[in-house]
């Protein structure tokens, strides 16, 4: 699955097919899963990948999600790298997912920063089309193993160009959030991070 994504269209396309289908059941007040409560992170000694286990509030973490597209964050003090995990269907943005509904589960290493049609929220900058690392969800629990936090060399998930980055290791922050696409006359203009939220408890690193 590494091949290089057809571009804009499928972004565009999959985020219109998103707000469709976003499902009036979903309520915010069932959003417990948005809550994290704790996060544990681990840097191996031998190869400096992190590992993470983020404990939210809710009975079940979503792994089929019909509704606003939403997912969870490390940050970290050495630059502007984020990595982010979110599950969405109708988005074609991943090498991990099998065709453009899959709603997979994912990582990103991401690049926010000051976008215009973004008000005072963060918006995506640089966005891999690789999947660093991997993310298992499991009832209230979401995993991370393998992730690189030296030099990661890819490509941009919207425009294909080469891309590196690095997450580096020294963990400050761990979030949940959800994702706004702003659509203008030609198209997607803005992918905008909203509704972000810091765990409750100060990160454990192990």
């Amino acid at each position: 699955m590494n091949e290089r994504p057809a571009l804009d269209l499928i972004v565009i396309a999959g985020f219109i097919g998103t707000i469709v289908d976003i499902a009036p059941v979903f309520a915010p007040t069932s959003e417990s899963f948005l809550t994290i409560e704790r996060a544990n992170i681990t840097i191996a000694d031998n190869d400096d990948d992190l590992a993470a286990r983020l404990i939210t509030e809710g009975v079940l973490i979503p792994t089929n999600w019909t509704g606003e597209p939403f997912g969870y964050g490390i940050l970290t003090d050495e630059g502007d790298t984020v990595l982010v995990a979110h599950t969405h269907q109708g988005v074609l943005d991943s090498e991990a997912q099998r065709f453009i509904g899959d709603p997979i589960w994912h990582n990103h290493f991401v690049k926010l920063g000051d976008v215009e049609q973004c008000d005072e929220d963060q918006g995506v900058i640089d966005i891999t089309w690789q999947s660093p690392g991997v993310v298992r969800i499991e009832e209230n629990t979401a995993r991370f193993s393998g992730v690189p936090t030296d030099e990661f060399e890819g490509w941009h998930s919207i425009t294909g160009e080469p891309l590196s980055m690095m997450l580096g290791d020294d963990v400050s922050d761990v979030i949940s959030f959800k994702l706004d696409p702003v659509f203008g006359e030609e198209g997607l203009e803005a992918v905008c991070l909203t509704d972000i939220r810091s765990a409750e408890e100060e990160v454990n690193m192990n």
